[in-house]
């Protein structure tokens, strides 16, 4: 009699393990591969950045250049209206 209910136990315990134990093993399943690809996408913006930092220091320098021609811009103003006022009074 210990035999049998040993048995229906097991039995019990094998489906239960069984209800619990596979719906876990495919909730593993769906995390990891939800995972896997925010990895990816993750690898992908990381990229992205990088070429915007690149895009950035060039904007960054091309900025500074035009200002700076812009200022030699002023000064050759500035010197014409000079000579201008130098060829006006002779």
């Amino acid at each position: 009699m210990a035999t049998k209910y040993a048995e229906w136990f097991w039995k019990v315990f094998t489906v239960v393990l069984g209800v619990i134990i596979i719906p876990l093993a495919g909730w593993v399943w769906n995390t990891n591969v939800a995972l896997a690809q925010l990895q990816n996408d993750l690898g992908d913006a990381e990229d992205t950045v990088v070429v915007i930092e690149k895009k950035l220091t060039e904007a960054e320098t091309n900025s500074r250049a035009i200002i700076s021609i812009e200022k030699d811009i002023e000064y050759m103003k500035q010197t014409l209206d000079r000579i201008e006022d130098l060829g006006a009074s002779i």
